[in-house]
């Protein structure tokens, strides 16, 4: 008897997202929605204003919510490594983190987007 591995959500044609952040930059085409708040989110500045994004958060195929008081943030696969485009109302509620706290949890955000990428 052969093992046969399940589906997962990468298999449906068009899917843009991979299973964590961290492996949007070598997946071309790919992007997500990401949370960002204050304490827990997914998107966070250090103590020298460096971008990060948790490399272990999901991203979900969906797009901010406009009405939300903070709508969040889409990551994707730029030429430069992990691209960001923080919506307007989200930005005083970005997360602060250490450089030096879990160094291995955290992709650098290597372009700022300024408008939403096409998706």
């Amino acid at each position: 008897m052969t093992e046969r591995r399940q589906a997962r959500t990468s298999d449906l044609p068009g899917w843009p997202c991979p299973p964590r952040v961290r492996d949007i930059p070598s997946t071309p085409k790919s992007w997500g929605w990401v949370p960002v708040q204050s304490l827990s989110g997914a998107v966070a500045q250090d103590e020298v204003g460096c971008l990060w994004v948790d490399g272990d958060a999901v991203p979900q195929y969906r797009l901010p919510d406009d009405s939300a008081t903070c709508p969040g943030a889409l990551v994707c696969c730029t030429e430069h490594g992990l691209g960001l485009w923080l919506h307007p109302k989200s930005r005083g509620f970005l997360r602060s983190i250490s450089r030096l706290d879990e160094p291995d949890r955290w992709v650098p955000v290597m372009m700022v987007l300024p408008d939403p990428p096409k998706v």
